[in-house]
């Protein structure tokens, strides 16, 4: 891209931003810096937006859970006998928290990490199963919904090559961590496991550098093992082509597979553990906890256009 397209796109994106989404507060207070530099950070930040926003828990996508249901005499016990769900996202917000650093010579800071909140407010919407097994859509179970969603990004000022302009970019960037409130759900670990590959998340909050992020090639299958703090959470697997309840170990781990993608790019994968109640029981509320993890499909060094 060009300077000159790089600059209009990020004007774009900048004005969008802010004319454009009136629940986002674009600039918290505090944290330091210049305001130019904030408003070119979350200009970046919006520009960077396959990498940073999931898409997974401000949507209506509905979840099957067909072929998961318990054995009849369990069933007769549940309060709910579900068979998918779905959110229902009223209203939504987004602040930025910033933390500037490593100033330069002229007082500047030279890095920034910029802390994204997102809060999801709605309903948690469960499809029964009638008496004969069907959906019953006339007596749908609507939870109160109340989700924290938390991210971290941290950028790196540099100065072009070409035209000699500081420019904020990304350096390095952590997974989102999606909290309900009052939850009691909690993921311990995740293990990832794809052909060479084999490593263990246990903090969603902690850095990737963009030349390390998670990176598989084209057609990849990931097999994903998440560790819960139950044996009888509901923990499901969010990808980019599917989402799908998790198999129970019977030993507080569920085990699931996703297929990483064809096309070269940045992906997302989640995997979100809900509490048996949230599904199974009318009178317990919402109680959910998920981890969001970026990874890119490539076999280039594509993501290295950002430092």
């Amino acid at each position: 891209m060009t300077t000159t397209l790089r600059l209009l796109a990020l004007a774009s994106i900048a004005m969008s931003f802010v004319f454009g989404c009136s629940k986002d507060n674009p600039v918290s207070p505090g944290g330091g810096g210049q305001p130019s530099d904030q408003s070119q950070l979350t200009a970046t930040a919006s520009l960077e937006s396959q990498l940073i926003d999931d898409g997974f828990f401000d949507t209506s996508t509905q979840t099957d859970l067909s072929g998961s249901r318990p054995g009849a005499q369990t069933a007769a016990a549940m309060a709910i006998d579900p068979l998918r769900f779905w959110r229902n996202i009223t209203s939504a917000s987004r602040t930025f928290d910033f933390a500037f650093s490593d100033t330069d010579s002229t007082g500047r800071p030279t890095v920034a990490v910029v802390t994204i909140h997102r809060h999801f407010l709605g309903t948690f919407n469960i499809v029964p199963a009638d008496t004969n097994g069907m959906p019953d859509y006339n007596n749908v179970i609507h939870k109160p919904l109340d989700d924290h969603w938390i991210r971290k990004v941290r950028f790196r000022r540099t100065t072009d090559w070409d035209d000699d302009h500081d420019r904020w970019r990304i350096a390095a960037i952590t997974g989102a961590d999606v909290t309900s409130k009052d939850a009691t759900t909690q993921i311990v670990s995740l293990r990832l496991q794809s052909g060479s590959l084999d490593t263990t998340l246990t903090d969603p909050l902690a850095f990737f550098a963009l030349r390390h992020v998670l990176r598989f090639a084209s057609g990849d299958s990931v097999t994903v093992t998440a560790t819960t703090t139950r044996s009888d959470d509901v923990v499901l697997l969010y990808a980019h082509d599917h989402r799908k309840r998790m198999k129970n170990n019977g030993d507080n781990t569920y085990t699931g597979v996703f297929h990483a993608g064809v096309w070269d790019g940045w992906r997302h994968f989640a995997v979100n553990a809900l509490s048996h109640g949230t599904l199974y029981d009318d009178s317990l509320p919402y109680d959910s906890k998920a981890w969001v993890f970026p990874y890119v499909v490539t076999t280039t060094t594509a993501v290295d256009y950002i430092p």
